[in-house]
């Protein structure tokens, strides 16, 4: 028992007053700063598991009358104004978070912006996304002036975003769009072998039997099953080839997508979507958004997400299915559609431009059980027993672990470390970050270690492809967030290639590309590279190209441009020049190269022309001139409509600015 001081009443002295209520024990601080719970242990089990110095937090001081005071009147004179001017709510509305605001708010809290995009106004937070398409917006303005429009005359035009809302009511009927019998048996088993051991929302033997009745007739099943179908047949397809798609579908891929696509909308507005949903109708969202990935607006896609959070709510998916008496099989799909939609939520969220998802706080539902399809009987009352060898469900509570972390340990935080950022600091990471490369590393180690225990019992990589994917899953994440969590100031790069937090989000771009072909390679032949591919942003690679046009010499430049020819490899789709996307890309990388040659020239330094440049020069309009044609100033000659080197002439008044985010805003601004 502690010693109490002279001067302080022992707890039972007879002049003590009462106090009936136990003190409040508080998270420990580095459990606050994870935001995840605290058992309050003393140590709590967090910190124990890592060896880190558990520090009680303590409750903020009670405020004093006078304070109470103050924060009153202040509160009362701020409204007051915004009656007065309601052109200032407006503004405080479009302006990001004032540095009078810093001590106010102790946890860093990204500063958002509000841009026009396609002609709407779009509310962005997270900073290395914004980064990216602030940069690549100016370049396509650019790339779209009149002047360039006689270049586009072999070119298709650009490929349409697909409308993913419900209410066009001329919509073909879904007879129209239907596959042959035997084009939804392939199909199907497409979805088997290639998409349903990566999402597992479907209960495989409860649903063949309805693809059987609509192989004979489609139209006799209800319109939740026509739509999960229709989103079958569409996802499918893009686990296609091209050369697949032509001969199962006799249509190219994207024909096929489209035409699928319109079906499940027609299933959808038939079915009344917002009005009447079930299990069915939520599994036919989950894969009917994951078939339009890459090719219909991010944003959309976003606030759709939204809608399948709110019916998902709405259908009690975020309460585990225990609590609710259900059997153990529904309870069971109920997790794993409820875990898929957060994945698809986080992700969906990050490609809007939002540092992390808006997700309900009060949902409790567990991790699917580790079991087989064949392990799961509808009207199978008793417990589920899981099992403790590798299953078809391996890879997928990988993923569950992974979301998990990353609802855990927030993006806000991580970007706190990653960039350089601190409250009310600018981005150019000239100040201590709130945690140290110790506590970093601390993280990475706590996810490396649950990811390894999974696979060291749910995985065995010569199982086949799937198990092979899942046991370089763990490598692939734990290396992005290494990359990520390192601190700026203890980067090798940090004063000679990198000064600031543009220049980190370049670096961390260049890193996640290196692992995803490094990923590509290992997966090229197995059944799941459509799902790596499906998850390439063509648009960083365009960052990074347009770095490379100021960025012409040092280490992170020559494994950039490795990088690109790697890419280019892996993702041949990317030499199709009849898409503007990739005419963009092609001009912009030999625009790029034509600064790192002139470079390398004027240094009498020697060096190899990439091979992507090499064929870039031939598959273009023209290619660009020698390095001794480089030095004098350029000029347009002859017909300039037709000159790749014209158009790379125009990007030329187009530099990054490496100090800025927005043009025309002070370091730090985002």
């Amino acid at each position: 028992m502690q010693n109490l001081p002279s001067n302080t009443a022992s707890p039972m002295s007879a002049d003590a007053p009462v106090n009936p209520r136990s003190p409040r024990i508080l998270s420990c601080v580095l459990c606050q700063q994870r935001k995840i719970k605290c058992d309050k242990g003393a140590p709590c089990s967090n910190c124990d598991k890592v060896n880190a110095i558990c520090t009680p937090s303590t409750p903020a001081p009670a405020p004093t009358p006078s304070e109470v005071a103050a924060s009153t009147a202040r509160s009362t004179d701020y409204a007051a104004s915004m009656l007065d001017s309601p052109q200032s709510t407006a503004q405080s509305q479009l302006t990001p978070f004032a540095d009078d605001d810093k001590d106010l708010n102790p946890i860093w809290m990204p500063k958002g912006k509000v841009i026009i995009e396609n002609g709407s106004v779009k509310y962005v937070d997270n900073f290395p996304w914004a980064t990216v398409q602030n940069q690549l917006q100016s370049m396509r303005q650019l790339l779209d002036d009149e002047e360039r429009s006689a270049t586009d005359s072999d070119l298709t035009p650009p490929r349409e975003d697909v409308n993913v809302s419900f209410g066009d009511l001329h919509i073909n009927l879904t007879e129209d769009v239907t596959p042959t019998p035997v084009q939804i048996f392939k199909l199907w088993q497409i979805f088997l072998e290639r998409v349903n051991p990566l999402t597992k929302i479907i209960h495989v033997p409860s649903l063949q039997p309805l693809v059987v009745e609509a192989s004979t007739d489609h139209s006799s099943i209800s319109q939740n099953a026509q739509s999960l179908l229709f989103s079958i047949y569409a996802v499918s397809t893009l686990a296609l080839t091209e050369e697949e798609s032509s001969q199962l579908l006799k249509m190219t891929r994207e024909q096929a997508l489209l035409r699928f696509a319109s079906g499940a909308k027609s299933a959808f507005t038939r079915s009344r979507i917002l009005e009447k949903y079930d299990m069915m109708t939520l599994q036919a969202l989950v894969l009917y958004l994951l078939s339009l990935h890459g090719r219909t607006s991010r944003h959309e896609t976003w606030i759709i997400s939204g809608m399948l959070i709110r019916m998902a709510q709405k259908m009690g998916l975020h309460k585990d299915g225990e609590t609710l008496n259900l059997t153990p099989f529904e309870a069971e799909m109920r997790r794993r559609l409820w875990w898929q939609i957060l994945m698809s939520d986080t992700k969906y969220a990050i490609a809007s431009g939002f540092h992390e998802p808006l997700l309900t706080w009060n949902w409790d539902t567990k991790f699917p059980h580790n079991v087989n399809d064949a392990d799961l009987f509808p009207n199978f009352m008793e417990p589920i027993r899981p099992r403790e060898s590798p299953t078809e469900m391996g890879f997928y509570l990988l993923l569950c672990e992974i979301c998990q972390f990353s609802i855990e340990n927030r993006i806000t935080d991580i970007q706190t470390i990653s960039l350089g950022i601190n409250s009310g600091d600018d981005t150019n990471g000239t100040k201590p970050t709130p945690m140290g490369s110790t506590a970093c590393k601390y993280l990475v180690q706590i996810l490396d270690a649950k990811l390894l225990a999974l696979e060291q019992k749910y995985i065995d990589p010569s199982a086949g492809p799937l198990h092979l994917l899942a046991s370089r899953l763990r490598h692939f994440i734990t290396a992005d967030l290494l990359a990520i969590l390192t601190p700026i100031q203890e980067l090798p790069e940090w004063g000679t290639e990198i000064f600031n937090a543009e220049d980190n989000v370049f670096r961390i771009c260049v890193i996640h590309f290196e692992n995803h072909v490094n990923l590509c390679d290992e997966m090229t032949d197995t059944s799941f590279f459509w799902f790596l591919k499906l998850h390439f942003e063509t648009d960083a690679i365009l960052f990074i190209a347009g770095n490379l046009q100021h960025r012409t010499l040092g280490g992170l430049v020559d494994r950039s441009w490795a990088l690109i020819d790697r890419v280019y490899h892996t993702h041949t789709e990317m030499w199709d020049m009849a898409r503007r996307e990739n005419v963009e890309l092609g001009v912009s990388i030999l625009r790029a190269w034509r600064e790192r040659e002139r470079a390398l020239f004027q240094l009498g330094m020697p060096y190899d022309v990439s091979p992507v440049v090499c064929k870039l020069q031939t598959v273009l309009p023209q290619s660009n001139p020698s390095p001794s044609q480089l030095l004098p100033p350029l000029s347009i000659e002859g017909d300039a409509s037709l000159s790749t080197d014209w158009i790379v002439d125009q990007l030329s008044n187009y530099v990054i600015d490496p100090t800025g985010l927005f043009p025309g805003d002070p370091p730090g601004h985002f």
